[in-house]
C-alpha cells in the first residue's frame, strides 16, 4: 500500500469467509461469481490480483487485459487453466495452494475404491426403488489386493498410506520418485505397463500436461488386468474416455470411479463421451468433489489468501509457480549459467530415458564463491530434470522443495579453478557424467561420459551410440533424407579403446517412430536413437 492506495483483489469462485477475511485486513476484496468471459475481461483492468479455482480460464487475452494485474492466485493445485507463459512475460506472479486439499482428495479416492468394490451406489439406488437383491451385489474384499498408484506426489502418497491401512499392497509409477522414497512408503516402483497389468485397482494422481493428456489410452488399457477398476480423481483429460467406454463395455474393466471429466458438466455436450461415461452403469461418477470438504475448503482458502497477500507485499512465496523477478544487472551474469544448468539437466533426463536416480552430484567451477549463484545452478538442474513431466514451473523459490518431495539427493562440489569458471559437470547415479560450459553466453555440452563433443544445447538433436566404423553415418543420413528430415549439423565424439562413437545430429524437424526404428535396425544400434528437444520437452 502506497500513498493510501489499497490493492484490489477480484475473487471469481467461492472462497471460504476465513480466507476473504485475511485479505480484507489490507486489501479491497470483491467477490463476483459466475462472470462470463466477456464480463471478466471488462472487470479485470481495475484489479491488482485475481483469485480463481478451476472453472475460470485465465488465458493470454485476460492477462493482457489486466493492466494492473500483479498476482494470480489458484485456490487449489492444478494451474492448467492459467497461461503461465503469458503471466511470466507480463511479470505477473502465479501462486497456488498445493497442500490444502490433499487429504480431501486422498479420502475421496479411498471412498471411490470402497464404493466400487462393494457396489454401494447401485445397491443403494436399487433399495430405494424397492428392490431387495443381495445376490446382485456380491463385492470383492480389499484385503490383499494390489492398488496401482500413478503419480506419487502429495495426494498419491496419502492414498498409498490409506490403502496400506486397508491391507492393500501398492504398486506405483512415478519417474520422479526415487527408490529410497518409495521404499520408505512401503511402495513398489514399477513401469507404467506393469502397474496396469498387475493391479486390481488403479488410481491416477498426475497433472494434466501435454505428456499426460490421454495417457490412459487403448494401448495402455489393453495391458490392464481383467476385472480391474480404474479411478480418476485428478484431472479430466488423463483418460481417453472413448477407450474407457470400450473397455467397460467389453468387460475387461469391472468398473471405474470418475470425479473429473473432459467436459464439465458432462451434460454440457449431449451424448459426448463424458456424458455417456457419467451415465454408464459400471461407473461411479461424482461432480469433481475431490476437494469438497469443509476442512479442505477452509485450508485452501487460508493458504491461497496468505500466498496472495505475501506476493502483493513483494515477499518470496514458497508456492510461487512461475519465475520470480531478477534485476537486469544480475540477469546478464546469471542467466547463461542457469540456462546451462537447466539444459544439462534436460539432456541428462532425455539420455536416461525419462527416469533418473535420486542421487545427483553437481561440480560447479567458479572463482567468486557466490552462494547465490550456486543456488541458481542447483535450481537449473532440478528444473531441467523435473519440469518436462510436471505442471509446476520450477524456479529458485520452489526448486529445493520440489526436489525434496521427490527424494532428490543433491551433492554440490564447488571449486575455484581459473579458466573453468563457466563450467558445470552433472553426475547422475547410474548415468555417465555430463560436462558443459558457457561459451559466448550460449550453453554447450563438451563431454558425455568418455566422449568429448562440442554441441550448443539448443533445438532438436538426435543422439545415439554406434560402432566406430566407415559408412554408419551415411546410412543414417540416407534414412533421414528418405523421411524428408534435414540434418542441420553433426558432431561426433570417439572413444578409440572401445571403438565406439557418440553421434549428435541437429535436425530441422521431428522424425517419426518408424524412422527412428529403421535407424536402429539398419545401423545395428543396441537402442533406438534418442530425440532431444533441448528447447522444450524431451522426445
Amino acid at each position: 500500500m502506497e500513498n493510501g492506495y489499497r490493492d484490489r483483489i477480484l475473487v471469481t469462485e467461492k472462497l471460504s469467509d476465513e480466507g476473504v477475511a485475511i485479505l480484507q485486513k489490507d486489501f479491497i476484496v470483491d467477490s463476483k461469481y459466475g462472470l462470463s468471459p466477456e464480463e471478466l475481461l471488462n472487470e479485470i483492468p481495475q484489479y491488482d490480483a485475481l483469485i480463481v479455482r478451476s472453472a475460470t480460464k485465465v488465458n493470454r487475452e485476460l492477462i493482457l487485459a489486466g493492466k494492473k494485474l500483479r498476482v494470480v492466485g489458484r485456490a487449489g493445485v492444478g494451474v492448467d487453466n492459467i497461461d503461465l507463459q503469458a503471466a511470466t512475460e507480463r511479470g505477473i506472479l502465479v501462486v497456488n495452494a498445493p497442500t490444502g486439499n490433499c487429504i480431501a482428495a486422498a479420502e475421496h479416492t479411498i471412498a471411490h475404491i470402497c464404493a466400487l468394490s462393494r457396489f454401494l451406489t447401485s445397491a443403494d439406488a436399487g433399495l430405494k426403488r424397492g428392490i431387495w437383491d443381495r445376490n446382485a451385489y456380491i463385492g470383492t474384499s480389499l484385503e490383499g489386493k494390489w492398488l496401482g498408484v500413478v503419480g506419487l506426489g502429495r495426494i498419491g502418497r496419502e492414498v498409498s498410506r490409506r490403502a496400506k491401512g486397508l491391507g492393500m499392497k501398492v504398486l506405483a509409477f512415478d519417474p520422479y520418485t526415487s527408490e529410497e522414497t518409495a521404499k520408505s512408503l512401503g511402495v513398489n516402483l514399477e513401469p507404467l505397463e506393469t502397474v496396469f497389468s498387475n493391479s486390481d485397482f488403479i488410481t491416477l494422481h498426475v497433472p494434466l500436461i501435454e505428456t499426460t493428456r490421454n495417457m490412459v489410452n487403448r494401448e495402455l488399457l489393453s495391458k490392464v488386468k481383467p476385472g480391474a477398476r480404474l479411478l480418476n480423481i485428478a484431472r479430466g483429460g488423463l483418460i481417453d474416455e472413448e477407450a474407457l467406454l470400450e473397455y467397460l463395455n467389453n468387460g475387461r474393466l469391472a468398473g471405474a470411479g470418475i470425479d473429473c471429466f473432459v467436459t464439465e458438466p458432462p451434460s454440457k455436450i449431449p451424448d459426448s463421451p463424458s456424458e455417456r461415461l457419467s451415465k454408464h452403469p459400471k461407473v461411479l461418477a461424482t461432480p469433481h468433489l475431490g476437494a469438497s470438504t469443509v476442512e479442505a475448503q477452509l485450508d485452501v482458502a487460508i493458504e491461497i489468501a496468505e500466498a496472495v497477500m505475501s506476493a502483493l507485499c513483494g515477499e518470496l512465496v514458497p508456492t510461487l509457480v512461475n519465475a520470480p523477478a531478477v534485476s537486469s544487472d544480475a540477469l546478464v551474469y546469471l542467466k547463461p549459467r542457469a540456462l546451462l544448468a537447466e539444459r544439462l539437466g534436460r539432456l541428462a533426463y532425455s539420455l536416461a530415458g525419462g527416469t533418473f536416480s535420486g542421487d545427483i552430484t553437481i561440480h560447479f567451477y567458479s572463482n567468486d564463491g557466490d552462494d547465490g549463484e550456486s543456488r541458481l545452478i542447483r535450481t537449473g538442474v532440478i528444473k531441467g530434470l523435473m519440469e518436462p513431466g510436471s505442471d509446476h514451473v520450477i524456479n529458485v523459490v520452489n526448486a529445493d522443495m520440489v526436489g525434496k518431495v521427490h527424494g532428490l539427493q543433491i551433492t554440490e562440489i564447488k571449486r575455484r579453478c581459473v579458466g573453468e569458471e563457466n563450467c558445470i559437470t552433472l553426475q547422475m547415479k547410474g548415468s555417465p557424467p555430463i560436462k558443459g560450459r558457457v561459451i559466448g553466453n550460449r550453453p554447450h555440452v563438451t563431454c558425455i561420459g568418455e566422449f568429448e563433443v562440442d554441441l550448443v544445447l539448443e533445438g532438436l538433436v538426435l543422439a545415439y551410440y554406434q560402432v566406430d566404423m566407415p559408412g554408419q553415418i551415411g546410412k543414417v543420413g540416407n534414412i533421414l533424407g528418405q523421411a524428408n528430415v534435414n540434418i542441420s549439423f553433426m558432431t561426433l565424439g570417439r572413444h578409440l579403446p572401445s571403438r565406439m562413437a557418440l553421434v549428435l545430429l541437429g535436425l530441422d524437424s521431428i522424425p517419426d517412430t518408424k524412422t527412428l526404428e529403421k535407424i536402429r535396425a539398419d545401423v545395428g544400434l543396441e537402442k533406438r536413437p534418442v530425440l532431444l528437444d533441448l528447447d522444450g520437452n524431451p522426445g
